[in-house]
């Protein structure tokens, strides 16, 4: 045994985070075919939307991409640490972080003239991409600002514009043709400056089948990556993006079998009462709402046993949860809480409707401390 082990044993954690590499692949390449002449910049902020960060990473390595895009100093230190990929710093961070960067492989999203004075006194060779208000009012460079950007930049001939960009505001919105139209405007008037930016993007993943427009040479898909369909049934392009294969899935194990009495609650501020006759059974699993099981959920989902789904009841506690047992349940039995295969009641997008919310939330609010396997 060495000593790495005799202090820090390899324990087998109770819960578990499966992300399929096959998926993750198919995914990668089938949003390429749909943009084939176009460059394909990795999104994997908010580690990697659940999937964590290392193990995308790991995946990717081989794959011939340009930029990886995280959006925090954090992300940026895994991505330089485990890959060597180019990384874009998709939002801003504070001005004394700026100097800490490896100005060869990264480039800096610029949403205001404060950031850009900021990164001129370090007085360093870099990159910059100007984000543009397009259109969703956040944080981004307002058409009446640009041109005081672009006449500061004039004094700064080390800062190169590399690409510019705006972000999409919704799915199914005909005010998209303005954003577009607002990007253009703006565009032209960065190459009046005399700039000559290598990549045009606008997308979010849903755009990338809906705008068809060839004046846009780059994308930054999100949540297409780990196989999420981002669009309603009834839209017309649902079935393309059903070839999309979710990557994630989620097992836990039973730690406790329990006898319920008659009239008797079950778990915190009591919710479900047993009002059977007889002994109702119930058993606990070590997940709750500070893994990630979000309390709105409450007697509303199912989770998986090889010999059926079990019934959740009661309030989710923060470590626990709890679930009608069936007699072939053992203790120390698996158990799968998230199955990649959406039409499941226990998958993503079923818990995402149970609680209420996006299929985002759900899966970056997965705990990070999880631990995740690649498996094939």
């Amino acid at each position: 045994m060495s000593i790495r082990d005799r202090f820090k044993p390899n324990i087998e954690p109770m819960n578990h985070i499966y992300i399929s590499k096959s998926n993750i692949l198919f995914n990668y390449k089938y949003l390429q075919s749909l943009k084939p002449n176009a460059d394909l910049f990795p999104v994997i902020k908010s580690n990697a939307y659940g999937h964590g960060i290392d193990q995308i990473l790991q995946i990717y390595k081989w794959l011939p991409i340009k930029y990886i895009v995280v959006d925090s100093f954090p992300e940026y230190n895994i991505v330089m640490r485990h890959s060597k990929f180019n990384v874009l710093l998709l939002w801003e961070t504070l001005p004394v972080n700026y100097e800490k960067f490896n100005f060869k492989r990264t480039t800096f999203c610029v949403y205001n003239l404060e950031t850009l004075q900021v990164l001129a006194k370090l007085n360093k060779k870099l990159k910059i991409h100007l984000f543009l208000n397009t259109g969703m009012n956040r944080e981004w460079i307002d058409a009446d600002l640009l041109p005081n950007a672009l006449e500061f930049l004039k004094n700064y001939p080390k800062i190169e514009i590399e690409w510019v960009m705006s972000h999409l505001f919704s799915a199914n919105s005909l005010d998209i043709e303005k954003q577009v139209d607002a990007f253009k405007m703006m565009y032209q008037q960065v190459l009046d400056y005399g700039h000559t930016p290598t990549y045009r993007h606008i997308w979010a993943s849903i755009w990338m089948l809906k705008l068809q427009d060839d004046f846009f040479n780059a994308y930054r898909p999100w949540l297409a990556l780990y196989g999420y369909n981002p669009l309603l049934e009834e839209d017309s392009d649902f079935d393309l993006w059903e070839k999309l294969q979710p990557a994630l899935s989620l097992s836990s194990i039973i730690i406790a079998i329990n006898s319920v009495p008659y009239n008797e609650w079950v778990s915190y501020d009591p919710q479900w009462k047993q009002l059977n006759k007889s002994d109702k059974t119930t058993v606990t699993v070590p997940f709750g709402y500070a893994e990630w099981m979000p309390r709105s959920v409450r007697e509303k989902i199912e989770i998986s046993h090889e010999d059926g789904d079990l019934k959740q009841i009661g309030n989710v506690c923060m470590n626990l949860s709890c679930y009608l047992w069936n007699e072939k349940v053992l203790i120390w039995d698996k158990v799968w809480l998230l199955r990649k295969d959406q039409r499941l009641e226990n998958s993503v997008s079923w818990w995402a409707k149970a609680a209420g919310t996006i299929t985002y939330e759900i899966l970056v609010h997965l705990d990070r401390g999880i631990r995740r396997e690649i498996v094939e």
